[in-house]
């Protein structure tokens, strides 16, 4: 699986030398990817994607990878559209019909487009590459991103998140949403 960091720059970050944990680190690489990616709702890495979609009723339909980098097929109740028949907004993920609108109904929406970045941003390379290193540097400690408290002898146990927060910034723009540090 292809990660959104890479050996070489967690290997860099960390100042280790050697192979001996190159196999750790790819696999840390791999298990902060689908952290990151299912934490922003969405999929970076550039790939194709075959999707249904429920018709909405209006023009608009979001996508649920990008920036979008082509659509080669949009359908709507089986009837295919050419591409003069909408617009893309890459960046947003969104699509929208110039004429008529996605008619409400249920997986009547079949699109096929490629989606993601064919490099990855370098604020989320280091934000993934900052989340393995500390997985590599707590690996058998603690659960990564949540703090367990107990309130005294047989007292409540609680759950924080630990998720530094400039990390979290990053991450919550990438998935759309920006938080304040009270969320």
């Amino acid at each position: 699986m292809a990660g959104l960091t890479t050996v070489v720059n967690v290997k860099a970050y960390l100042g280790v030398t050697g192979s001996a944990d190159d196999s750790l680190i790819e696999n840390l690489i791999d298990r902060v990817t689908e952290f990151v990616q299912r934490y922003c709702n969405r999929k970076f890495i550039r790939s194709t994607y075959d999707e249904y979609y429920d018709g909405n009723g209006t023009v608009y339909l979001f996508l649920s990878s990008y920036p979008i980098v082509s659509v080669e097929l949009l359908e709507i109740d089986a009837v295919a559209k050419a591409s003069a028949d909408y617009a893309i907004y890459a960046d947003a993920g969104m699509i929208r019909l110039k004429d008529g609108k996605f008619s409400e109904g249920v997986l009547n929406v079949h699109v096929t487009y490629t989606a993601g970045y064919a490099s990855i941003p370098k604020d989320l390379e280091q934000a993934c590459t900052e989340i393995v290193a500390m997985k590599y540097y707590n690996r058998g400690t603690e659960k990564f991103g949540v703090t367990v408290r107990n309130f005294g002898e047989g007292g409540a146990v609680s759950y924080a998140s630990t998720l530094p927060s400039e990390i979290k910034d990053v991450l919550d723009f990438l998935k759309g949403v920006l938080c304040s540090e009270d969320d």
